[in-house]
């Protein structure tokens, strides 16, 4: 199918699904083993630059996080906040939502009138990769385990 001459947008599902593979390993391995529901973990990855995940979900098959980074003077809409969705069964981690988008859809016409990328959900997936790695590589650390309230 071409849209005024260029070819739409397919999603490649074997793509996808080696990225949430991934992202499911680099997030266990910054998790605790035994962690549980409304448990929350505070992380340094750098000079100023925090990061909290909050397990807001948690069931034999499959936990809810919400991972969000915290960073002093820094406008509020300038910190990401991301929910990410944990297959245990299937060793899958799925970016659920992201920031104002409480859903994302497989695809989206482009353009569209809320301004999403035709390939969205890869993005946000993409960007939770870039967000693990950089924990990974710049020696991350496990700084408190608190209650989370949400």
């Amino acid at each position: 199918m071409t849209i005024k001459g260029k070819q739409a947008y397919t999603p490649n599902l074997g793509k996808f699904m080696r990225l949430c593979e991934t992202n499911y390993i680099q997030l266990i391995n910054l998790l605790p083993a035994n962690f549980t529901q409304r448990q929350g973990f505070d992380f340094s990855a750098g000079e100023g630059i925090h990061y909290q995940i909050h397990v807001l979900e948690q069931s034999p098959y499959t936990s809810l996080l919400k991972v969000q980074q915290l960073a002093e003077n820094q406008p509020h809409y300038m910190m990401p906040v991301i929910r990410v969705r944990l297959y245990h069964d299937a060793r899958l981690a799925e970016v659920c939502a992201s920031q104002h988008i409480y859903y994302l859809e497989p695809k989206y016409d482009y353009p569209n009138d809320k301004m999403h990328h035709k390939d969205e959900k890869l993005q946000v997936n993409l960007f939770l990769a870039e967000w693990l790695k950089f924990c990974i590589e710049h020696g991350y650390c496990r700084q408190q385990i608190f209650k989370a309230n949400d």
